[in-house]
């Protein structure tokens, strides 16, 4: 059983009051540098931008879409998609424009995230004309407003906003090997589920281990 204490974004909330200046996210930058975020900082990031997204005045559960290749404002963008009331829709980094097209269409996203991308100008005709997009951190050159921008102007939200277990999180698409991709909707109640089996199954972690992510993370 799913206890609401253990769903996604309280388990979040739990590393953020408890542990604010931990390091939780480092990612590796140009010229070998790398960039080292603490629970806190991730927290202010999300939390700016989820105020954002929420002056927009979207329709709650909109669809709000990520494009890029694994990195830390991928993770970032999730949590504060997922804080402002929306379902995060995750797009492959390797897809042709016409796929693109058919998952943000058929999603009815409403904005999309552009984050780190190898041959995003092959991959940019696929974007419906309007669709507003956000440049994340480390995306190709653009001119779409950028992650830095609309955090440093906008206030942080307040509070730990919270979303019902059954509730829509995220819409993953297949990759479209076998026809026209298709969304498998998942809640936040399946994502618990995950994350609480495959604990029961790696007892050695604690909140001292580090791990290596380097799948792209919309599988």
């Amino acid at each position: 059983m799913v206890t609401a204490v253990r769903l996604p974004l309280d388990w979040f909330y739990e590393r953020e009051a408890q542990h604010p200046n931990k390091r939780y996210l480092v990612q590796p930058m140009s010229g070998g540098q790398l960039q080292e975020l603490t629970w806190g900082e991730v927290g202010e990031q999300a939390r700016r931008a989820a105020n954002w997204l929420r002056a927009l005045e979207l329709p709650q559960g909109s669809r709000v879409a990520i494009i890029s290749k694994n990195c830390a404002h991928w993770i970032i963008a999730d949590l504060a998609i997922w804080m402002a009331g929306h379902v995060s829709v995750p797009l492959y980094p390797t897809l042709a424009a016409s796929t693109i097209r058919q998952i943000l269409e058929h999603s009815e996203s409403r904005l999309l995230f552009v984050g780190k991308l190898d041959g995003w100008d092959g991959m940019k005709p696929g974007v419906p004309e309007g669709l507003p997009c956000i440049a994340l951190p480390l995306s190709p050159k653009n001119p779409y407003p950028s992650w830095d921008s609309i955090t440093a102007k906008t206030s942080p939200l307040q509070g730990e906003p919270v979303r019902p277990a059954d509730e829509l999180s995220t819409i993953m698409y297949t990759s479209g090997t076998t026809g026209a991709p298709k969304g498998v909707m998942h809640s936040f109640a399946t994502f618990a589920w995950g994350l609480q089996s495959g604990l029961k199954r790696v007892k050695v972690l604690d909140q001292n281990s580090r791990m290596l992510s380097y799948l792209p993370l919309s599988h």
